[in-house]
């Protein structure tokens, strides 16, 4: 295989970006970023949002970036996709990343964020899957239901992404995405009026996901918003 072709530095959302908060459309998808807002001291990190005013790159995002480009052109050659671009957004209300067609998107914050790359692998998850093909829900009922369902299998395709273009054994990974859902979980305990934007409830989310992955189940029957069955069947 050769060489991979020159990438050009990510660009900042321009003037759509700056219009601020908005609903996931058809090809769309996102967790906002509240989902940094977690119990574990990280809810003070609310307020540096207010202060991502500045549009340039410090040294450790820009390695940052480096590294979700590399990671995403692993993933597009390993499922033969081409290359998709990323985008950096300096908005503080914009998602902690997104995926439209043709090229998905990371919020600055999310550059330096524990959760990155469980961000960065469920977006890269849509790709794969095909996921800006439009919804063919009937009714707006069922358009919700299948987005519902589309962010399920990200969840779980995250996974694999993880093991197979981040070279994580599939117990990490399940970690990984784990411990992301389970932040946006605890923000929405602490701010139940967040707009869930096509998702499911995170604990929902998470049961579905653990589900999925049944091999894992020694360690993760204990966890919080693990499988009912799980915890009830005792084993």
């Amino acid at each position: 295989m050769g060489p991979a072709p020159a990438r050009r530095r990510p660009p900042l959302l321009g003037v759509e970006d700056l219009k601020g908060p908005h609903r996931a459309g058809p090809g769309e998808t996102s967790y906002g970023v509240w989902s940094e807002a977690i119990r574990r001291g990280l809810l003070t990190g609310l307020a540096g949002l207010l202060l991502a005013g500045c549009v340039s790159l410090t040294p450790a995002q820009e390695q940052s970036v480096a590294e979700i480009e590399a990671f995403a052109d692993r993933t597009a050659r390993l499922y033969s996709l081409p290359l998709i671009p990323v985008l950096i957004s300096h908005n503080p209300r914009s998602p902690a990343g997104s995926y439209r067609r043709g090229f998905f998107s990371v919020n600055a914050l999310t550059l330096t964020s524990s959760f990155r790359d469980a961000i960065v692998a469920h977006e890269l998850a849509h790709y794969v899957l095909g996921h800006d093909a439009p919804l063919r829900g009937p009714a707006l009922e069922g358009y919700e239901r299948e987005q519902q369902e589309r962010e399920l299998q990200a969840n779980a395709k995250a996974v694999e992404i993880l093991t197979r273009a981040g070279g994580l054994d599939e117990e990490r990974a399940l970690k990984t995405v784990y411990l992301y859902l389970l932040g946006v979980h605890w923000a929405l305990e602490r701010y139940p009026r967040l707009d869930l934007a096509g998702h499911k409830p995170p604990c929902e989310e998470i049961a579905d996901l653990l589900g999925r992955f049944p091999q894992q189940r020694g360690w993760a029957a204990a966890l919080e918003c693990a499988p009912a069955q799980w915890r009830t069947s005792g084993g």
